[in-house]
């Protein structure tokens, strides 16, 4: 068994004994994937829900990914890195009605900055995975104190620590 640690912007799929680890969780969303009949998990440390570009800067990247479709997505960007995952938690054998979803981070770090981005972020991935019909079955989110979080795909049990 051995700790992995996702740092932010990155994702990480693992089957076995393994622990998957972020830390210095703050506005940032964790998103745990977890296939509990094959022990297959996932976790994803976000940092916002989508790139928000002009369509043509978009087109540019879209038609960059058709010519090197090998190209990693930016994991950064919660709505790629959901796609992504889920991608590769499927070629280790995972099914889809298998997987349980938990949810930390989200808080708001920064008083004096009034946007309400996070919780955006929080609506947002959940509105994608209810779409994909993957379920969310546990939440750490919001509040202003940053998280830890280590993740035991062994036994599926997802421990978080906040920071104050």
């Amino acid at each position: 068994m051995k700790n992995i640690e996702v740092y932010m912007g990155d994702i990480a799929v693992t089957k076995g004994e393994d622990n998957l680890v972020a830390s210095g969780i703050g506005s940032c969303l964790v998103i745990t994937f977890y296939d509990p009949k094959h022990k297959i998990g996932a976790l994803a440390h976000t940092m916002l829900y989508a790139r928000r570009l002009s369509s043509e800067v978009r087109s540019s990247k879209d038609e960059r990914r058709k010519t090197n479709p090998d190209e990693s997505p930016d994991t950064k960007y919660a709505d790629t890195a959901i796609d992504e995952v889920l991608k590769r938690i499927d070629s280790l054998g995972a099914k889809r009605e298998n997987i349980e979803v938990k949810l930390i981070g989200g808080a708001n770090m920064f008083s004096a900055f009034k946007s309400d981005f996070v919780k955006e972020n929080v609506t947002r991935v959940k509105e994608k995975l209810e779409k994909a019909d993957i379920a969310i079955v546990g939440e750490c989110v919001g509040g202003s104190q940053g998280r830890s979080v280590e993740f035991s795909v062994n036994t599926g049990i997802v421990t978080v620590k906040t920071k104050f």
